[in-house]
């Protein structure tokens, strides 16, 4: 199973409902872009690893962050 990739408006990722809320992250567009990009990922562990690999480096925006928060545990 490869992942997904989708971008949706700002103005309506605010009312969508990922069909894999689990293991689905979005983050935000860079600069002047208000889109938002969503991405689901084979499996929720993968998708804790990257998140949790992406937050061992300094904060950005266009980080990605869980549709599900991630518990303390996951991703390590």
């Amino acid at each position: 199973m490869s992942m997904k990739r989708y971008r949706l408006s700002f103005a309506d990722s605010i009312k969508h409902q990922p069909e894999h809320p689990e293991r689905t992250a979005r983050k935000s567009g860079s600069n002047m872009d208000f889109d938002v990009t969503f991405q689901v990922w084979p499996n929720r562990e993968s998708m804790a690893r990257s998140i949790r690999m992406q937050q061992r480096g300094a904060h950005r925006s266009y980080h990605w962050r869980p549709c599900v928060p991630l518990s303390d545990g996951e991703g390590y």
